[in-house]
């Protein structure tokens, strides 16, 4: 088969397997599921109606240039039109940006453990993708990055899955290319402001947002960057034609609108994860603070899937990390205040059972 030798290393995302039939093959009613890093919450009222709306115009190709959704956020971040890009999700973006960038055989740099999807972006373009380990405490290697040839740099803040926030402002206008992904900076404490080093003025800084967690809107797939208008022209010209699928569109406007419910669910988080991290601690793991809607934690022993297989068994689906970079470590997504308290009845059972 002709296809490109760089696909070997490339590793696809291997979904786990549709809820209903794991329940059906574990013998579970339910299973409560804390691993995808999803919002605790559905979809906003207002959001759920303006998908509605778009029901009937589904023969219809979407506003390719996303223009409604895209003014509503460059008034929200005090930036111009022309700097916001949309996306299939953040992920989309992360894609843009390897591709808008790198050359065959360039490298693109982040730190380790993180977003998976730095790699396969990185592996696709057929360029090298430099891992850099964490320094203690998880936080990022500034100085290692600032070291490492790359042309790109992707840097999660709040990071994923460790959860914690660093400054990477030491790094912001050398000439690469710094992508911050923001995908939870809504639950950190403060929140982080790349997009106001953009206003400022950084002609090398991208960051990422998206509408998946915070605001429920996880299946639509949809999120933006902002940039320099010379990075979001780029991005603009390797994104594919009606990418943002128009009810994706209408539902993120919508919630837009919708502030005071979005702070309510930042406080839940924000209560949320320390009290996973509570149980995880009394379970006897090595649970670190985190400023994300999750919580990651080092296993004793050092083997984070069994411990989520399991939970699994147990009923509550969790993260295991081997293909983040930490196969010592699992991480627990924020959910509904009974859905935490389930997770933390199981995780005693197991910790129980592994004790005795």
């Amino acid at each position: 088969m002709p296809l490109r030798p760089a696909l070997g290393d490339v590793s696809p995302y291997r979904p786990q397997k549709p809820i209903r039939q794991l329940q059906e093959e574990l013998g579970l009613d339910r299973i409560v599921k804390l691993a995808s890093n999803e919002g605790a919450f559905g979809p906003l009222p207002a959001a759920v109606a303006a998908f509605e709306a778009t029901a009937g115009e589904l023969n219809r190709y979407p506003d390719g240039g996303g223009t409604m959704l895209r003014e509503a956020l460059a008034e929200r971040h005090g930036v111009a039109l022309e700097q916001v890009v949309l996306g299939n999700g953040a992920d989309e973006l992360i894609r843009f940006c390897a591709h808008a960038v790198l050359d065959p055989g360039e490298r693109a740099a982040f730190p380790w453990p993180s977003f998976p999807s730095y790699v396969a972006a990185v592996t696709v373009a057929n360029a090298e993708a430099v891992r850099v380990p964490l320094l203690e405490g998880l936080q990022p290697d500034i100085e290692a990055l600032a070291a490492s040839g790359a042309k790109l740099l992707y840097l999660a803040n709040p990071n994923n899955p460790t959860g914690q926030v660093a400054d990477f402002t030491a790094l912001v206008g050398d000439g690469r290319l710094v992508v911050l992904d923001e995908a939870y900076a809504e639950f950190a404490d403060p929140e982080p402001d790349g997009i106001g080093l953009i206003r400022a003025g950084a002609p090398n800084l991208a960051v990422l947002r998206t509408f998946s967690k915070v605001y429920g809107l996880a299946a639509l797939r949809i999120g933006y960057a902002v940039a320099s208008p010379d990075i979001a022209d780029a991005l603009d010209r390797v994104r594919p034609i009606f990418n943002a699928n128009q009810p994706a569109q209408e539902a993120a406007l919508a919630s837009l609108h919708e502030q005071h419910a979005v702070g309510g669910r930042i406080e839940h988080v924000r209560g949320a994860r320390e009290q996973i991290r509570t149980a995880l601690t009394d379970a006897g793991l090595d649970a670190r603070p985190s400023q994300a809607n999750f919580v990651y934690a080092e296993v004793p022993g050092g083997d984070g899937p069994a411990l989520a297989r399991a939970l699994l068994q147990e009923g509550v689906a969790i993260r295991a990390l081997d293909g983040f970079g930490a196969p010592q470590a699992v991480r627990v997504t924020v959910g509904t205040d009974e859905e935490n308290g389930a997770f933390a009845q199981a995780l005693a059972r197991v910790a129980g059972r592994e004790g005795g």
